[in-house]
């Protein structure tokens, strides 16, 4: 049975987890410059295979070591709530690092620079804005990335399918998630449990979906009208940023 807290308790625990999440925003905006000075840097040069290689096998170390971390900690039952570098973030910052020295060679450094910044937006909606906002951000920029990755020559044809099916697969999980929240108030995901906020528009959700296997369909299937499909999705998200943050008021 879980001990109930006095209000100055209560108070102090929202304190430690708003320094936590001030913390955690400052080092995704710390990453995020240093990966995207990085970037600019070598966009204009063509690093050696040797590099290339290092920096993906060091990365891919980050991503196990992280996880070594997230069971660790799973196994221990720690409170993790308080701390900057709590095991999901450290495994997020791993993974994001792993994913940018993955599409760099790939895609160039145009595309990953977009995809990382659309990773950092999506983590500060996500520790802003309610769950349903978050759901809606996710969507959209997972369908413009896709639709991007589909259009670039880089990409073959198991490539296509292979992102077109892990979109699929995320936006699928993001509406049944947002299903459960409407009919059930709430989501469980092992031992953390997400409220059904206030005002939850689930019709903001289902638009964004639309909107993002919309771009990502037409880029598949007519091809070269990535910016129109982009721009089109665009306009869905700026009017739904717009409303949650005039709610936010």
């Amino acid at each position: 049975m879980e001990k109930k807290l006095t209000k100055e308790e209560r108070i102090k625990e929202k304190e430690k987890l708003s320094v936590a999440v001030t913390g955690k925003m400052t080092a995704v905006f710390i990453a995020l410059v240093v990966a995207l000075m990085g970037l600019i840097y070598y966009g204009s040069r063509i690093p050696s295979l040797a590099l290339l290689t290092a920096s993906q096998v060091v990365t891919a170390l980050l991503v196990a070591a992280a996880l070594v971390y997230c069971v660790l900690s799973l196994k221990k039952g720690t409170d993790t709530r308080f701390k900057v570098f709590s095991p999901i973030f450290t495994l997020g910052l791993a993974a994001s690092a792993f994913f940018m020295t993955l599409m760099y060679p790939t895609v160039g450094a145009t595309y990953t620079i977009l995809a990382l910044i659309a990773f950092a937006v999506i983590f500060f909606v996500y520790e802003i804005y309610p769950v349903d906002f978050f759901f809606s951000t996710a969507l959209i920029f997972a369908g413009c990335i896709t639709a991007a990755a589909v259009n670039s020559h880089a990409f073959t044809l198991v490539k296509d399918i292979i992102a077109v099916v892990v979109f699929a697969v995320v936006a699928a999980a993001i509406v049944y998630a947002t299903v459960c929240l409407v009919k059930n108030g709430k989501l469980k995901l092992g031992k953390k449990v997400i409220k059904k906020p206030y005002g939850m528009l689930p019709a903001a959700v289902i638009a964004s979906a639309v909107a993002a296997a919309v771009s990502v369909l037409g880029v598949l299937f007519l091809g070269g009208y990535l910016m129109y499909f982009i721009a089109v999705a665009g306009i869905v998200y700026f009017v739904l940023a717009i409303i949650y943050t005039v709610k936010l008021m």
